[in-house]
């Protein structure tokens, strides 16, 4: 790729082609505006070559577009396809928690990165109705903002922060049947913890906690705080699964079409340690790319070349 920085990029070369690349894509001004960095009424003046401006910032930005797109199409065409969703018997028992929660219960599970909480959720949304899914993180600290955060879930736009929130999203729970996932949940402040268990038990929501196993950590054992303790008391079903299973690693093994028993054993090495099935996928992506760019079948060679680059913690072959 070129830094348009260094040489004089062509303005009406980069003027032709947003034309063409708006017109092909049928994208407005405004949503060309974010990818490009430039105003949208911006990129119609200059369009049109009516730009007071200065033209040649726009053609630069333009330019660095373009080079933008192109690298992510050659990543495409070298990446490979990544399976979609797929069965495993950790995803199983997540999904049995998620219907159990559906009954207008509390459930918790506790996994470590890579266990499949999150995509086994968004696949149990996508299944059935009234599931909806808010993902927690620090910067959530207050009722007000947590509430707004899982209207927007429920397909809600239209609130504002105000001090009738909390009664409008019980009145969107009330009869509905459904259960809100509350994924990343140790971020979770005992708060707004109060606040949920009051939805639930208001409106017979379902409230279902998925977090790694610091949820657990403070909630139960020598370090439990008494303010969680009404909450834990009615959690009906929880499951803690530090690392994934076996079965797991099988399971993504046979979505990989692994065969090679090298490299199954090493997958295997890799997806019982942090980060799980995860590291797994992105070594076995980046690792069928480097077979593919040596026209080869992939190979234990491959796999642990893409661990190493991936990882600051080598594996022994």
């Amino acid at each position: 790729m070129i830094n348009p920085s260094n040489v004089t990029i062509d303005t009406e070369e980069q003027r032709l082609w947003l034309i063409d690349h708006k017109a092909s894509t049928g994208m407005s001004w405004s949503q060309l505006e974010k990818p490009i960095d430039v105003n949208g009424k911006t990129l119609g003046l200059f369009s049109g070559g009516k730009y007071a401006g200065d033209n040649q910032r726009i053609a630069d930005c333009i330019f660095r577009y373009r080079q933008n797109l192109s690298a992510q199409a050659q990543i495409k065409i070298e990446a490979p396809d990544i399976p979609p969703y797929f069965e495993t018997r950790t995803s199983q028992e997540i999904q049995h928690i998620l219907a159990w929660a559906h009954r207008g219960r509390m459930t918790l599970f506790a996994g470590g990165p890579g266990t499949s909480k999150t995509i086994t959720a968004n696949e149990y949304r996508e299944r059935v109705s009234n599931a909806w899914i808010v993902t927690m993180c620090p910067s959530i600290k207050t009722v007000q903002t947590m509430t707004l955060k899982v209207l927007r879930a429920m397909g809600d736009t239209s609130a504002r922060i105000n001090y009738l929130l909390s009664s409008y999203v019980r009145g969107k729970f009330k009869d509905r049947q459904g259960v809100l996932i509350i994924d990343e949940a140790q971020h979770l402040n005992v708060e707004l913890i109060e606040e949920l268990r009051n939805w639930h038990d208001e409106t017979g929501v379902g409230l279902a906690f998925l977090g790694n196993e610091q949820i657990v950590a403070r909630m139960e054992g020598g370090s439990r705080q008494a303010e969680f303790a009404q909450l834990y008391s009615r959690v009906s079903l929880r499951l803690i699964r530090p690392i994934p299973l076996k079965e797991d690693i099988e399971a993504l093994a046979d979505a990989w079409q692994i065969q090679d028993e090298e490299v199954f054993a090493f997958i295997l090495r890799i997806g019982r340690k942090p980060g799980g099935m995860r590291s797994c996928t992105f070594t076995l992506e980046l690792a069928k790319m480097i077979a593919e760019s040596q026209s080869a079948e992939l190979s234990l060679a491959h796999v642990t070349a893409a661990w190493n680059q991936l990882s600051t913690r080598p594996i022994a072959a």
